[in-house]
């Protein structure tokens, strides 16, 4: 069950497999005054809300160690996109082909990122003035990506639970409160025949309901930050004590294991894939040069290991890339010259360092009898069911469960007045994944034309080798 516990051949050249996972946002304008309340909320700082005071606490002003050397770095950081146009700006070199060829690795392929995109939604107050609205950076990096050369990168799912005070700079650490989460999914999958297979939690946080939603329907979970907690991170008050992202009893090995039914940070008997993914440019749970380390040493001993960073889009990306890249490189030169350094996307790492082998794609067969809706797979679904979704003509999206059928990875659901009356409806969307995270998207318009379905399938081209 621990990823840690895969025999790899000796046979192969050793490698460091790369990936970059972005917490994909958006723009982030905080103001003079939201810096003091972060300030205030994190050290509990009593200071006036001044150009004058926050200049001054930018060199430390007469705090003492180690919270002077704190405050500095966490001022350090807020500095962001504010707008779609500053934002833009680094994606354009971000995506330009010259900037992805100078990070090229030992296989010559260029940088890769993956973008785990959140739909900012159920939030009424907006004081960072934040994209919000469904699909609204969705569309923004779909539209990126299918205009650049950068064909590896992939879209997948981020998402932070919105806030008791539904506040947009703010989360929750639960999928109990709202529905978010199932609209966002079915508008995708409706909307863009798209289904994602891997996923980021917002502020790093996953808890016991949460664990159970994702095991039923994502099988890769870049969310554990298993790491001791630094005296740093101890001094800020919202962070301390697994506040948010609580990873502290969690595999600090680099790689994966599936998760306990009851606790998602000790191993178990559950399918899903959760893969360590540290920070850079952060103030917590920091990929420093010892980690490094560790992932080199894995990939010596056992053939392959799974290095896995995060970062959010808010922020200039480009320095952080720079010096991690180097530190990785200069571990390898120093230390590890026998290992080879290759960047993936999230799908193709997991698969190559979980020893997952290429499959075809299942097939989705649905028909409509009537008023019953009905689905075959060709193979055993991700989990017990595939995704199923529908819009109505008043443009309500719906999530429902399909009722078993009496043969296995066979469905069926009912259309009438105890559910939806047939007319009412004017697209349904199923998908699923299969157990090495192939997925399948139908959409279709069944009471229009029986015959109109599309039929897409994703990710079934990240394999390595």
């Amino acid at each position: 069950m621990d990823g840690a516990s895969w025999n790899y051949s000796k046979d192969v050249v050793p490698e460091v497999l790369v990936c970059h996972c972005v917490d994909t946002e958006g723009p982030l304008n905080e103001t003079l005054q939201g810096t003091i309340e972060c300030l205030r909320k994190t050290f509990g700082l009593q200071i006036s809300e001044s150009p004058e005071a926050l200049h001054d606490l930018q060199t430390g002003g007469n705090l003492q160690e180690p919270l002077r050397s704190e405050v500095i770095a966490f001022l350090s950081r807020r500095s962001f996109k504010r707008d779609w146009a500053e934002l833009d700006e680094m994606l354009d070199v971000l995506m330009s082909a010259e900037w992805r060829a100078s990070f090229r690795d030992d296989f010559g392929m260029d940088y890769v990122f993956s973008w785990f995109v959140v739909d900012l939604v159920g939030n009424f107050l907006n004081p960072r003035s934040r994209s919000l609205g469904f699909h609204e950076i969705y569309e923004r990096y779909r539209s990126r990506l299918a205009d650049s050369v950068c064909r590896r990168d992939r879209l997948y799912w981020h998402h932070h639970p919105p806030s008791f005070t539904r506040e947009a700079h703010k989360t929750s650490n639960n999928f109990s409160m709202s529905n978010e989460h199932l609209q966002i999914l079915a508008r995708r999958i409706i909307d863009y025949l798209d289904f994602p297979v891997a996923f980021r939690p917002g502020s790093h946080c996953e808890r016991p309901d949460i664990n159970l939603f994702l095991e039923q329907w994502i099988p890769f979970d870049f969310g554990n930050q298993g790491r001791e907690e630094s005296l740093g991170e101890s001094t800020q008050r919202d962070i301390s004590s697994g506040r948010f992202g609580d990873w502290r009893r969690a595999q600090r090995q680099w790689g994966f294991y599936h998760p306990d039914f009851h606790d998602y940070q000790v191993p178990g008997y559950m399918n899903r894939f959760i893969v360590r993914c540290l920070n850079i440019d952060s103030r917590l749970r920091v990929l420093d040069e010892e980690e490094i380390g560790k992932a080199f040493t894995q990939a010596r001993e056992r053939g392959v290991s799974l290095l896995c960073f995060t970062s959010h889009d808010e922020r200039e990306m480009r320095p952080a890339i720079q010096t991690v890249v180097n530190q990785i490189r200069n571990c390898r030169d120093s230390e590890f010259p026998e290992v080879k350094i290759r960047f993936v996307n999230a799908v193709e790492g997991i698969r190559k360092v979980a020893g997952l082998t290429r499959q075809d794609p299942m097939n989705l067969e649905v028909a409509l009898v009537g008023n019953q809706l009905k689905v075959c797979a060709s193979k055993q679904t991700w989990g017990p069911q595939p995704f199923f979704c529908f819009k109505l003509r008043n443009g309500q999206y719906f999530f429902e469960n399909l009722d078993f059928g009496l043969q296995p990875q066979t469905w069926s659901f009912t259309f009438d007045e105890d559910s939806v009356e047939p007319h009412d409806v004017i697209a349904v969307g199923l998908a699923s994944h299969d157990k090495v995270g192939n997925t399948v998207v139908v959409r279709g318009k069944p009471f229009e034309d029986a015959a109109s379905w599309e039929f897409k399938q994703l990710n079934s081209v990240d394999w390595l080798g």
